[in-house]
């Protein structure tokens, strides 16, 4: 008994060094299974073959973001900007996993350039707009994780999300196939798509109200004096975080136009009536005038149907995307365009350098 006992402790020995030999290739996952850090590990290596996703992956590294799996979510996944812990669905198939990392990991990106949001604290016109900006443009930059992983030969986590976000994916790849992924204006085309899905809008719309009653449970005296206040210009956060080669894709004016428009400044009637009775105190609404009307002079917002009575959401037909022959083609021609609009200029320096050194003799 004794020497199968022996036995059993030299095998755990062993199978432990051989545990702790494995190197997780991102040193702040956190995982419990070994199931786990093979899917987390499968994840990663995925959106690495993104050139996109190599850069969100290594911000996230230095700023030292925390990467899990979690089986008792209902979201696909979520970013916490307090604790710096981003974590996927356990349960979502692996292609939606990497559309859904990269869309966090985005969010990580996004809260260390310095944004700053209270639901508490901001006017509910800022908060709405910002947090907006926010998720339209992590789905934009998952989009483009996932088409460059297309353009590499692996569909699946493109389709995937196409499933779900058609909306964003399809207007991002009919301007991505145009050389839209150099100019953002494939960034800038998911990112308007977004706002045409009433029904996730108005999602997060209803986080909104959630997030300033929970703010008002735990705030100060000093906080509920200045509450609903705080302007933070929606400009200033698409500048920091609305970003395609390090440039914004939307510009201070076309920013400007795009959040100024009435549907920009909409929630829905019911979250309409949820902030005007959180704000009517604060801010001393007169109640001879419409709602409407107080709403919009007060607080800049107006009220949309419910989502049930929307317009359906804006899916344009997907153009096909170039395959790896088609790409090298067009690229060989770029080339030969390239010299050829060279060699006349190559010449008249050629010229220019031989009558110089005729000139001299």
């Amino acid at each position: 008994m004794s020497e199968i006992i022996q036995s059993v402790f030299e095998n755990q020995n062993t199978a432990g060094q051989i545990q702790d030999k494995i190197q997780p290739s991102y040193p702040f996952l956190v995982y419990e299974k070994h199931e786990d850090l093979q899917r987390l590990e499968e994840i990663l290596g995925q959106i690495r073959q993104s050139k996109t996703g190599r850069q969100l992956i290594d911000d996230a590294e230095k700023h030292q973001t925390s990467i899990c799996l979690d089986d008792g979510m209902r979201a696909y996944g979520a970013y916490d900007e307090v604790e710096n812990h981003l974590k996927v669905n356990a349960k979502s198939d692996l292609n939606r996993q990497v559309g859904t990392m990269a869309h966090e990991l985005r969010h990580a990106q996004q809260f260390q350039k310095g944004i700053i949001m209270d639901a508490y604290l901001d006017t509910p016109k800022t908060y709405i707009q910002n947090q907006s900006v926010i998720e339209a443009d992590a789905s934009a930059t998952a989009t483009a994780v996932c088409f460059e992983l297309a353009l590499n030969g692996n569909d699946k986590p493109l389709e995937a999300l196409r499933e779900k976000d058609a909306h964003i994916v399809n207007p991002f790849q009919n301007q991505a196939v145009k050389g839209g992924l150099n100019d953002g204006s494939a960034y800038q085309a998911a990112f308007k798509g977004w706002f045409s899905d009433y029904s996730t809008r108005d999602c997060y719309d209803i986080l909104y109200i959630k997030m300033v009653r929970q703010r008002f449970k735990n705030c100060t005296r000093e906080e509920e004096e200045k509450k609903f206040e705080r302007v933070v210009p929606v400009n200033d956060i698409v500048q920091k975080v609305c970003l395609c080669q390090g440039k914004p894709y939307l510009s201070e004016k076309e920013a400007d136009a795009f959040f100024s428009t009435q549907d920009a400044c909409s929630v829905s009637f019911e979250r309409f009536n949820n902030i005007f009775g959180n704000c009517y105190m604060k801010f001393n609404f007169d109640f001879s005038k419409p709602q409407e009307e107080v709403m919009k002079e007060k607080l800049g917002l107006c009220s949309r149907p419910h989502s049930g009575y929307m317009p359906a959401k804006i899916v344009p037909e997907p153009l096909p995307i170039p395959s790896v022959a088609e790409r090298q083609v067009l690229a060989a021609e770029k080339i030969a365009a390239a010299k050829k609009e060279k060699t006349p200029a190559q010449n008249i320096i050629h010229e220019a350098v031989k009558r110089k050194i005729v000139a001299q003799k």
